[in-house]
């Protein structure tokens, strides 16, 4: 039974067909892969690996490698440093933690294959000197665990440039290798509409930077790799609204691709759609002692992990909270992450190497101070008309928060005892930080072969989806289980994908 479709805004109304007459250059080819990026590069190269022909066509100039890790359930490289993750336990956690909302087929399909995609792409990038490392950064408490398994690439080619250390090598690398098998590629060149003929998708127009139209005809398949829909607001009010509630975004996605899907009759996953947010607004870190409001009241449990802090913050309708330490915080912090840590309290390390260095957070905080992020007082009350909350209330506030440490209890919300620590050392230090989104990670629906669904739930023949233009991996929430486990799935769904169109006959 086929159900009704919301009513969006006019970015879901369909353009009026192009005549394939109106193209003034056709090309064919085998594959046609829509976007640069980890998801599209690697199904790209795959696909060539295995023998097709791949055009792929990419509005913006380069390749694009955005962020640092790439996180898999297994590997090689983690199995020789003796990390093997009970795989059950994760997925468990993983469907927990998504609301039951996540497609089961799909998170499995991911972790009965990462390891096989990872161990592929550190074969290839180590080719161009880069050195696997895997993140040792994550939170060790029970409740919202994390696990080892974010890989990172240091020393390679475009690290020494001065990109991040991570996904732009990984991309580099595979984008170098799939020239020498004679990818084309088509930058500037964005895709505008799929063709679809007898019922199938055969094909895709695109418009060159001189703005003629371009055909590429493909005889077993388009894939959609365009990124998710975070820069586009219209998209976003519709379907991840929280998105533009958040005071930064670190992502441009258009949803160009979702588009396209939805046009040749392709259906999306149930909104809101989830979205990848760290709590890196304002000052990157915020701990995990006291965090109040604008009105200076406290509202959250703060012994949770990045995301977590994000939607507590957006959960009161607010953009920002502030985090409250004393000038005792260097002999504080280190102790707590034994019992949490993680992105925003811990600092990003490499497994095997000292955790948390405190002049290199006192550094930090110099910056914080300079953004005007970090303000400091020697009295709550000076603190408090520094920060811009109701003075009494915050005073009350930092007073009850005191007293529970010192009773070993919290009565309000329940944070662990060995993480009540009290704040009573001045000078005090009020630190700002937000929600910031790094991509909304939901889209098309697809199926364990990638194959993009109608809302009948039939495949639309010859239309693909991988990255974040695909929907299924997550539902309501995005679980830090692995660190970079979105880009760890691009590679390993664009792997797949690749393997299986190269494959085809």
């Amino acid at each position: 039974m086929s159900s009704v479709r919301p009513k969006w805004g006019s970015w879901a109304n369909p353009p009026d067909p192009i005549d394939p007459k109106d193209a003034r250059e056709v090309l064919e080819t085998d594959v046609a892969v829509l976007g640069a990026g980890i998801a599209g590069v690697t199904c790209a190269l795959r696909a060539a690996q295995c023998g097709a022909r791949v055009v792929v066509l990419e509005k913006g100039a380069s390749w694009s490698g955005r962020g640092g890790n790439i996180g898999v359930a297994a590997s090689s490289f983690m199995k020789e440093q003796g990390i093997e993750n009970d795989f059950e336990e994760i997925v468990r956690e993983w469907i927990k933690r998504c609301g039951n909302r996540c497609d089961e087929r799909l998170v499995w399909l991911y972790f009965n294959n990462s390891a096989e995609a990872m161990d592929w792409l550190i074969g290839i990038v180590t080719q161009y000197g880069a050195r696997p490392v895997l993140q040792g950064s994550a939170y060790q408490g029970d409740t919202y665990h994390e696990y080892y398994g974010s890989h990172r690439f240091f020393d390679g080619p475009m690290a020494q440039k001065g990109m991040r250390a991570g996904a732009a090598d990984a991309v580099y690398a595979m984008y170098s290798e799939s020239l020498k098998l004679g990818v084309q590629y088509l930058f500037k060149t964005p895709a505008e509409q799929l063709l679809k003929e007898d019922g199938k998708v055969t094909g895709v127009f695109a418009r060159k930077e001189d703005g003629s139209l371009v055909l590429v005809r493909a005889k077993r398949g388009v894939v959609i790799a365009t990124g998710d829909i975070g820069g586009n607001a219209e998209m976003c009010e519709d379907l991840a609204p929280l998105a533009n509630r958040c005071p930064v975004k670190y992502t441009n996605g258009t949803g160009d691709g979702h588009r396209l899907g939805l046009w040749a009759g392709g259906s999306f996953e149930d909104p809101p759609f989830p979205m990848i947010m760290h709590p890196q607004a304002y000052h990157f870190s915020s701990f995990c002692f006291l965090f109040v409001k604008p009105d200076g009241t406290r509202f959250m449990n703060e012994d949770t992990y990045a995301q977590g802090k994000c939607v507590a913050i957006l959960r009161e309708r607010e953009t920002y909270a502030w985090s409250i330490v004393d000038s005792a915080w260097p002999e504080k912090v280190p102790p707590t992450l034994r019992y949490g840590g993680g992105i925003a309290w811990g600092q990003d390390f490499v497994l095997g190497e000292p955790a948390f260095d405190v002049e290199t957070e006192k550094k930090m905080f110099e910056r914080g101070f300079a953004r005007g992020h970090i303000v400091t007082a020697d009295t709550p009350e000076e603190l408090a008309e520094k920060m811009g909350v109701p003075v009494e209330t915050f005073v009350r506030t930092l007073k009850r928060y005191n007293e529970m440490c010192a009773r070993g209890r919290d009565e309000d919300f329940g944070k662990r005892r060995e993480l009540l620590i009290p704040i009573d050392k001045p000078p005090y230090y009020g630190i700002k930080f937000g929600p910031a989104v790094l991509a909304v990670v939901g889209g098309l629906r697809v199926d364990t072969k990638m194959r993009v669904l109608s809302e009948e739930n039939a495949p639309v023949e010859g239309l693909y989806a991988i990255g974040n233009a695909a929907g299924g991996r997550y539902g309501v929430d995005y679980p830090l289980i692995i660190c970079g486990n979105s880009h760890g799935t691009a590679l390993t769904f664009g792997y797949l994908l690749g393997q299986q169109l190269g494959l085809a006959q």
